[in-house]
């Protein structure tokens, strides 16, 4: 008994005074158990690092296309497209719907935006040539071409229309700044936008492509605005052709400007296609002034 006594109060006297260093192991609280590890991460001799903290700019990537043409565009027409703006915005939501070659086609996944820019110049004229507009089929280029196409001969059809377009010898009737034609066009695409729109989940732009060919050369521009229907419904399309248009771009941004002031608007000009400017989209010496750059 008295050996057990013995045993007992040097256990207790073990206990009472362990070192620091058994101490410091581990211990115990009513919000849980401190150890080194713990301690050390509570303590790190370097202080923390969040790779997010002081972030003031965008970091999350968008996917959409800036430069889209359907039927309304003249030469995406000519070569067989009969899909028109609301389609190209519900394929890029990622619906299902049937191309022009008749198949059923469907993106791998939705797109976040989408720009239809159709040619600014003969806006929404192969719809108008394939509906057998009366003012057009007047014209015997306009009867031509409509024949040819409903013959089965398109592709006749199709090259005379670019051709003559390039000489600038369109026939009366074909759509220009000013015209139902023109303006019903432009008033769909922009209907298809505003309607495709969805806030937090697809952005549908409103814009088209000024397409600016001067001697061969490449300057074309993707017109976006950043407004709805509301504004960019005030204005028609700048087009290349005189004397309603220009093929100069800084006709173009003059343009802008004049719409931004009238309609309140916010208006991008995106360069496109300079690989085919032959340099002039971004020159050391403006091709149209031969003044230098400055800026």
């Amino acid at each position: 008994m008295k050996t057990k006594t013995i045993l007992a109060a040097a256990l207790m006297c073990a206990l009472t005074f362990a070192t620091p260093a058994a101490q410091a192991e581990e211990t115990t609280t009513d919000t849980g158990t401190l150890d080194n590890e713990t301690a050390a991460k509570v303590f790190p001799a370097k202080p923390p690092y969040s790779p997010y903290a002081g972030r003031n700019f965008p970091s999350r990537p968008f996917f959409g296309d800036t430069h889209l043409h359907t039927s309304f565009s003249l030469d995406a027409g000519a070569f067989g497209c009969r899909l028109g703006p609301k389609d190209a915005y519900r394929f890029g939501k990622g619906e299902e719907i049937t191309a022009s070659s008749g198949q059923r086609v469907k993106l791998s996944r939705p797109l976040d935006f989408i720009v239809v820019t159709d040619h600014s110049d003969g806006f929404g004229f192969f719809p108008q040539l394939m509906s057998g507009d009366p003012g057009l089929l007047a014209t015997p280029q306009g009867r031509k071409w409509y024949d040819l196409i409903q013959s089965g001969k398109g592709a006749q059809a199709a090259m005379d229309i670019v051709t003559s377009f390039g000489k600038g010898q369109m026939p009366k009737g074909f759509p220009v700044p000013g015209t139902s034609a023109y303006r019903s066009a432009w008033l769909e695409t922009i209907k298809a936008a505003d309607e495709a729109n969805d806030p937090g989940r697809f952005s549908a732009f409103i814009g088209y492509e000024w397409t600016s060919n001067e001697k061969g050369n490449n300057l074309h521009r993707n017109v976006v605005f950043r407004d709805n229907g509301a504004k960019a419904s005030l204005i028609e399309p700048y087009t290349t052709q005189p004397p309603l248009g220009s093929s100069n771009p800084r006709d173009l941004w003059k343009w802008m400007v004049m719409c931004e002031e009238k309609t309140g608007a916010q208006i991008l000009a995106i360069a496109h296609n300079g690989n085919l400017s032959n340099g002039r989209m971004f020159p050391i010496i403006e091709s149209f002034t031969n003044k230098k750059i400055y800026r």
